[in-house]
C-alpha cells in the first residue's frame, strides 16, 4: 500500500505563497507616467540630508560635497512645491550628478525629462543653468554731477 503525501496547511501555505510570488515577480510592471519635459527653478540638495532633518541651503555645501564623494547621488528640490525631484540617468553607468556637480545647494533653472512612478518624481537632467541677476531698472535715478548744485 502506498502512502500518500498529503499537504497540510502549512505546505500547503507555502506553495501557494511560492506560486503567487512566481507570478507576481514574473508581471511586468505599469509604464511609468508619460515623460514630459519640464523646467524647474530649484536647489540642488544631498536628498539623505533633506528627508531625514529637514535641511538645505548653501551652508550645508560641503556636507554635500563629502556626500557625492560618498556615493550619494543628488536631487532637486522645488521651493514652491516642496518636491524633491531624484536625478536619474538616461544610461547604466553615467553619473546623474554630472550637470549638477557646481551647483551643490544652490538654486538653479533646469530642464529634463519628468518621471513618475508611485508618487516619487525622478528627472533626467538635460541642461542646468544658474540663476540669472536681476534686471537693472531701466531709467535708474541718476545722482547730481559733482559741479552742479543740489535742488
Amino acid at each position: 500500500m502506498k502512502t500518500r503525501h498529503a499537504l497540510t496547511p502549512p505546505r500547503c501555505l507555502s506553495l501557494w505563497a511560492a506560486l503567487v510570488s512566481a507570478a507576481v515577480g514574473a508581471a511586468p510592471l505599469p509604464a511609468a507616467q508619460a515623460e514630459q519635459t519640464i523646467t524647474l527653478l530649484c536647489e540642488v540638495v544631498d536628498p539623505s540630508l533633506y528627508l531625514k532633518e529637514g535641511r538645505h541651503g548653501p551652508e550645508l555645501t560641503d556636507q554635500t560635497y563629502n556626500a557625492m564623494e560618498g556615493g550619494q547621488t543628488l536631487a532637486l528640490l522645488d521651493p514652491k512645491t516642496g518636491a524633491l525631484y531624484l536625478l536619474l540617468t538616461e544610461e547604466p553607468g553615467e553619473d546623474p550628478n554630472e550637470l549638477v556637480y557646481d551647483y551643490a545647494n544652490q538654486t538653479v533653472t533646469v530642464t529634463g525629462r519628468l518621471y513618475e512612478r508611485g508618487g516619487t518624481k525622478g528627472i533626467v537632467v538635460l541642461s542646468v543653468e544658474p540663476p540669472q541677476p536681476a534686471p537693472e531698472p531701466d531709467n535708474p535715478a541718476q545722482a547730481p554731477e559733482p559741479d552742479s548744485p543740489a535742488p
